[in-house]
């Protein structure tokens, strides 16, 4: 009985071993971002603008800091007004009610789109600010522009328009 105990137990070891690394192999990985009609989103509208030049006045040193975002709340109502009148997606008043941030980045005569998630939002233009981390990290990115008579109305309809167009053909990034 001892000699027999000596052998099964390695083996019922690697019985286990087998069914646990069988089951670890079924589980199915996470599932991509999916829109749905109901998701709540977040928008925030900016412009990366010319930082502003300061003097020191002790010392005569020319001071500029080195990013300066203009959040555009004209840009972030139009684009909140034209979600809203899609019905698809609800308006969230604060980010940590959303299901997505939809960051708008406005441009003299583009505008671009990136559909987030929240800590990507915070990690990469909250904290510091990384154009291409948030790209990577986007659910899917729209652009519009560049157009000749660049209003704000005409760039965010385009945004909407484009966003609403992938969304609906279950397709993720745009990048027209």
């Amino acid at each position: 009985m001892k000699k027999m105990s000596r052998f099964l137990v390695p083996v019922l070891a690697l019985c286990f071993v087998g069914f646990a690394d069988a089951r670890v192999s079924a589980q199915t990985p996470s599932s991509p971002f999916a829109f749905r009609t109901g998701q709540t989103v977040y928008i925030v509208a900016f412009r990366k603008a010319q930082p502003p030049v300061a003097v020191d006045s002790s010392n005569g040193t020319v001071v500029a800091r080195t990013d300066y975002f203009d959040y555009d709340l004209d840009a972030e109502r139009k684009v909140r007004s034209k979600i809203e009148d899609w019905h698809f997606f609800r308006v969230a008043e604060k980010p940590s009610e959303a299901d997505f941030v939809l960051l708008v980045n406005l441009d003299d005569s583009s505008i671009e789109g990136l559909a987030l998630p929240f800590d990507a939002y915070r990690q990469h233009f909250k904290e510091k600010f990384d154009l291409d981390a948030l790209r990577e990290a986007a659910y899917g990115r729209y652009v519009a522009g560049p157009l000749n008579l660049p209003t704000l109305s005409r760039l965010s309809d385009r945004l909407v328009k484009q966003f609403r167009e992938q969304v609906s053909s279950g397709g993720g990034a745009s990048r027209r």
